[in-house]
């Protein structure tokens, strides 16, 4: 009988202790530099929401094509992941791979820079938030993502641009800039021009 209650005591704290650390675990912490992903994430929300249209022009070694569509959440998702990847700067392990300066001056403009520079070969080699006012507010955010295996080398410079809508920033044009080295292969240039068009 002892047993049996003890027993069943031990289940409960088991249960409980677990269910305590599955809602910890829900919460996500505060960004280490700069909440990138979650940015992306509203974006996609709110360009989902008003069905926003995008014009895309994309470029590879010369060729060119586009197109204007309605896209959907999936397919946001799916435009905008590149820069959903650069919340890898968050992670905890790259706190002392960074040097933050705040309060930069743009010369081209009145905005205010924030800039995230690796001491070291990271991915992600920079990203620079432009802001007027606000940091949660940017206006422009630029960043070089440098990517290398045993099967290739990528470099990417990305830029989204932003405007003021009520209390909202609001993406209004983004772009992907760069080329790849396969091993044993010719390097290929590409890019990538997003025009978001709001009625």
């Amino acid at each position: 009988m002892f047993y049996s209650r003890n027993r069943s005591s031990l289940l409960l704290l088991a249960v409980l202790i677990g269910l305590s650390l599955s809602a910890c675990e829900s919460e996500s912490p505060p960004a280490t530099f700069y909440p990138i992903d979650s940015l992306v994430s509203a974006q996609v929300e709110y360009l989902t929401k008003i069905r926003a249209s995008l014009h895309k022009e994309a470029r590879l070694d010369g060729d060119t094509s586009s197109t204007t569509y309605v896209p959907n959440d999936t397919t946001w998702r799916k435009e905008l992941e590149i820069f959903s990847r650069l919340g890898e700067i968050n992670k905890p392990v790259n706190k002392a791979n960074y040097e933050v300066v705040d309060g930069l001056r743009d010369p081209g403009s009145n905005l205010s820079v924030k800039s995230i520079t690796s001491l070291q070969d990271q991915p992600i080699v920079y990203l620079k938030v432009y802001y007027q006012g606000s940091f949660d507010k940017p206006r422009r955010i630029e960043a070089m993502y440098d990517e290398e295996n045993l099967l290739y080398r990528g470099v990417r410079t990305l830029s989204m641009h932003f405007r003021q809508i009520g209390d909202r920033s609001v993406l209004t044009s983004y772009s992907v800039e760069g080329g790849q080295k396969m091993v044993l292969s010719d390097s290929v240039t590409f890019g990538v021009n997003g025009k978001v068009l709001i009625e």
